[in-house]
This record gives structure tokens, C-alpha cells and sequence, in this order.
């Protein structure tokens, strides 16, 4: 698969899945695997910022949760400078599988539905404002009683959301979960060693070696 640095992608819409986080379809074509990103430069200090790359619709999109001014700067954009496709491709096991995602990482749970046929719950803490086609759980206790209802009906489990969201799928799961690791970026290519984690195979980094990695690997801290 072709790696692309530095290209301009043409935005073809952006409009709003909650109040503080967009989805931001793509004009090009690109060729990418379940689980890869892209990194996007904005004029603020010198670094790039990840997303995980999805669908929505029959568009190639990410998602953008707005926390500061590099994301801010970013949806008011029509076309951006990227590098793409990164990271290790995902293939899950054989079986039935659910995907777990916040809004800020949609288009993932599009993706693992469109090829893998997996079952997809939209956890988050604010209204949705565009409607989806999947299950959401709004709040911590529907997102606990979301979790419960379906412990033991699937082969496995992937999780992409905050830290404390698949950390408590995890916890709570156990078995056959998957996690999608957030760390700080600045290169997505393995040379700045900004986004190590620790494992039980030892320092792994999150852009070369993941994003994606099981649950039961993860050294949880804190």
C-alpha cells in the first residue's frame, strides 16, 4: 500500500456528530486498512495531528473532537496536508465481534462494520446531533448498563474511545478485547518514540506497532 506524505486532501463536508465533535468527509479515494490514520499538519508548533481513518456513508471521513486550537483550526478547513495511510492494519479473529467507539472515533465503528459485519455501540456523554445508524448509550450509567447487556454474546470486542472508556470495557469484559491506544503523535512514522507504551512484550510504540493492540497486553497504569 502506497504511503503518502505531505498530500492535500479536499474536505467535501463537515457538519457536527455532537457539539464539540465533527465528522469531516474526504473528497479523495484513499486506499487504508481498518485501523490505520492519517496526521494532519496545522500551523501550531511543529507537530501533526492524528485520526483514525473511516467512513461515513459512502465517504472516506474522519472524525474531529475539538479540544484546543489545532482542532479548531482543522474543521474550518476545506483542504488539509496529510500524511497517510499509518499505523499496523487490524484484522480481528474469526466470529461475531462489536465495536465500541465515542464520537470522536465514528468512523472507525463505520469501518469494522462495512467489512468485518461488526455490531457497533456509540458510547457518549453529549446528545448525539446527527443520527447514526447503530445503538448509542448516553451517560456513564447507560454506557454501563450498555456493557452489561452484552457481556458473553460476542467473539471479541474493540474498543476505540478515551483511555477511561476501554480501560473500563476491559475491566469489565476481560477476555478477547481490543483496544485502540491514544498517545501523544508528532510523527506517525516511529522516529520521535512520543507515543511508547508499555506491555507485557515490553515498550511498544503506538504509531507503528498499533494503534490496536489487545487489552490483556496493555500494562494499565494509574
Amino acid at each position: 500500500m502506497k504511503e503518502y506524505k505531505n498530500t492535500t486532501i479536499h474536505i467535501k463536508d463537515t457538519f457536527p456528530l455532537t457539539d464539540d465533535t465533527y465528522i469531516m468527509t474526504i473528497r479523495e479515494e484513499i486506499e487504508f486498512s481498518p485501523g490505520q490514520f492519517l496526521m494532519i499538519e496545522t500551523p501550531y508548533r511543529s507537530t501533526r495531528k492524528p485520526f483514525i481513518l473511516g467512513f461515513f456513508g459512502e465517504d472516506i471521513a474522519i472524525s474531529v473532537h475539538v479540544k484546543g486550537e489545532g482542532t479548531s483550526w482543522i474543521v474550518r478547513q476545506r483542504a488539509l496536508k496529510a500524511h497517510f495511510p499509518l499505523g499496523r492494519a487490524f484484522m480481528p479473529p474469526p466470529g461475531r465481534g462489536i465495536t465500541i467507539v465515542s464520537p470522536a472515533s465514528f468512523t472507525f465503528g463505520c469501518v469494522m462494520f462495512r467489512i468485518f459485519a461488526s455490531d457497533v455501540l456509540v458510547g457518549t456523554r453529549k446528545p448525539l446531533k446527527t443520527p447514526v445508524p447503530f445503538p448509542s448509550a448516553l451517560g456513564d450509567e447507560d454506557f454501563k448498563k450498555a456493557i452489561e447487556d452484552i457481556k458473553g454474546g460476542y467473539d471479541y470486542y474493540v474498543v476505540n474511545g478515551s483511555r477511561g472508556m476501554e480501560r473500563f470495557v476491559y475491566s469489565e469484559i476481560g477476555e478477547n478485547v481490543w483496544v485502540s491506544m491514544e498517545e501523544y503523535m508528532a510523527c506517525g512514522i516511529g522516529a520521535c518514540k512520543g507515543c511508547a507504551i508499555k506491555t507485557a512484550g515490553g515498550i511498544r510504540h503506538v504509531c507503528i506497532d498499533g494503534p490496536l493492540f489487545r487489552g490483556d497486553e496493555i500494562i494499565w497504569e494509574g
